[in-house]
């Protein structure tokens, strides 16, 4: 069963007047880097490392590609990928133009199937600790 490790630290916080209070955030341990994906799904798969790295080279450009054509992707079980924007409002449809937006990103969305794992993974780290 998968497990999420929290660290509980007391932080000011903003929606109750900078008051502080303890808040729980999940630990992160380390940042997986695309060689060290690779490797595994090689071993998972029984591809070579080599295989797997350019499909995977594959997929990012063709993700990229079709975010940047406006589509929406949908990557199976990891969830699905789009583009948004946020703009400023105007009264008139001729005053809208390309300075108006004011942020671009991608959003992910999770599948159902990872947001129930994640809602059923075990949190540990909200035991007390004796504090000298």
């Amino acid at each position: 069963m998968s497990a999420i490790t929290v660290k509980i630290r007391r932080q000011r916080v903003g929606v109750m007047n900078n008051k502080e209070m303890y808040v729980a955030h999940p630990v992160r341990y380390t940042q997986i880097g695309e060689h060290q994906l690779i490797d595994m799904a090689a071993k998972d798969s029984g591809l070579s490392e080599a295989q797997v790295a350019a499909a995977l080279y594959a997929l990012e450009v063709q993700i990229e590609e079709l975010l940047l054509e406006g589509h929406s992707v949908d990557f199976g079980v990891l969830g699905s990928f789009r583009v948004s924007m946020d703009c400023k409002a105007k009264e008139f449809r001729e005053d809208m133009n390309a300075r108006c937006i004011t942020r671009r990103r991608i959003l992910y969305r999770p599948s159902s199937r990872i947001k129930t794992k994640l809602n059923n993974a075990h949190v540990e780290g909200f035991e007390m600790k004796n504090e000298k």
